[in-house]
């Protein structure tokens, strides 16, 4: 456990209007709004939960600095002006009526706001100084809102941060689009039926949009994650944002800046439809191979049922009552970048013995992955975000699709 103490000027606690915070089992407890002086922010406060590297160094971030250290607008009006900080907090205690104690396990800190705390940190030292300089009514007085959830569950804590950050992921992926960072995947799929159920940009009432196909590439992205290497893509279930950022990363060339990464995506280009495909396949044939295996699909912590309608998949046109969690379809998906290699006469990408022998080692072996998942998914609690985020499961998963599809190949050799 981590404590950070923290002066404040005003506080009030919130009692969730769904939740019962004195539930040993409830989701999450009561919030607390807290006032504080940007001076007594505390630093190295944990940022586990936020899914977004923090940059502010660009244009508006400048902006917002100047205004905090009130070279700009009304002076000391920051608090009115900024949006604040959202933390998930283990607990926080109320040591004085001026003073909280914040206790944090692992996986929790600062769920939304981290620019604004890195820059309050940043700016801390000179505000102090200006201060020891300046005349009363000259000081800068600068307050900041922080909001502390409590007793946040896994699972809904993950839910919280995507929630939070969605609306900057979107703006960023929206503006990326006007610039034709997405042009190549438009091309590719403009003239699939599912093509419209995709959204490029903010306001397209759509089930996918392109930070999703960025996810489900990056599953396959053997640049990032070769097949004989140790790591594997858990940020594409974890961490969407970053996945984002990965693709539209920059550095700086003799010609202007220059995106370093998005080679890795475009060289998956001759597969991209067979990736939507197969995510769709393995979601829908789940059922079966699982059952078929002695297994019952419909009571597993990790399967979405619907007792009204059909979960609707798109990219193979199909329906079904049941779907796998995302925590559990995303890493027996990126389990067949094993069957990803390259093409030595183009530098694309495809698949070793082409997509046929691909459907074939999710058939033999998708069983054997399933029950996988059911075993991590037990250790872990039956906690599908979990087993998303669980490393040592992806590596076991892309383990047994190895042999798997050596066995298929050796049989047909």
């Amino acid at each position: 456990m981590k404590h950070f103490e923290l002066p404040v000027r005003f506080a009030r606690r919130i009692p969730d209007p769904v939740f019962d915070s004195k539930s040993s089992d409830t989701l999450v407890g009561d919030r607390h709004v807290l006032v504080c002086a940007v001076e007594s922010v505390p630093k190295d406060l944990p940022k586990d939960p936020n899914p977004r590297a923090q940059r502010i160094d660009k244009g508006i971030w400048r902006g917002i600095r100047r205004h905090l250290l009130n070279q700009e607008g009304t002076p000391n009006t920051f608090h009115l002006k900024n949006k604040g900080i959202t933390i998930l907090a283990n607990n926080i205690e109320k040591l004085a009526d001026d003073k909280y104690r914040l206790v944090f396990r692992s996986g929790q800190g600062i769920v939304d706001g981290g620019h604004t705390y890195d820059l309050l940190i940043d700016c801390q030292d000179e505000i102090r100084r200006f201060n020891e300089a300046a005349d009363d009514d000259e000081k800068i007085r600068q307050f900041v809102r922080i909001e502390v959830l409590e007793h946040a569950d896994e699972d809904i804590a993950i839910e919280i941060a995507g929630g939070l950050n969605t609306a900057v992921q979107v703006q960023k992926m929206s503006l990326e689009d006007l610039d034709g960072e997405f042009d190549w995947i438009k091309e590719e799929l403009k003239t699939e039926p599912y093509f419209k159920e995709i959204a490029f940009r903010e306001n397209e009432a759509t089930e996918f949009d392109a930070r999703d196909l960025l996810c489900l590439l990056d599953m396959f992205n053997v640049a990032a994650f070769p097949n004989n290497g140790g790591d594997h893509p858990v940020r594409a279930y974890a961490n969407k944002a970053a996945v984002l950022d990965y693709y539209l990363a920059e550095e700086e060339t003799d010609d202007g800046p220059k995106k370093v990464h998005q080679k890795e995506y475009k060289a998956l280009r001759p597969i991209l439809k067979d990736i939507l495909q197969l995510s769709d396949t393995i979601n829908y044939e789940s059922r079966e191979l699982h059952n078929d295996a002695g297994g019952k699909f419909l009571k597993l912590a990790f399967v979405e049922k619907r007792e009204r309608g059909s979960f609707r998949y798109f990219f193979t046109q199909q329906e079904a009552v049941h779907r796998l969690t995302s925590g559990a379809a995303y890493p027996i998906l990126a389990a067949f970048r094993w069957c990803v290699e390259t093409n030595p006469k183009t530098g694309a990408l495809r698949w070793k013995g082409g997509f046929k022998q691909v459907l074939k080692t999710w058939r033999s072996a998708g069983a054997e992955l399933l029950r996988a998942t059911q075993a991590s998914s037990d250790a872990v609690g039956r906690k599908a975000s979990a087993i998303g985020r669980n490393a040592s499961h992806w590596a076991n998963l892309h383990n047994i699709v190895a042999k798997h599809n050596l066995v298929l190949g050796q049989q047909q050799s």
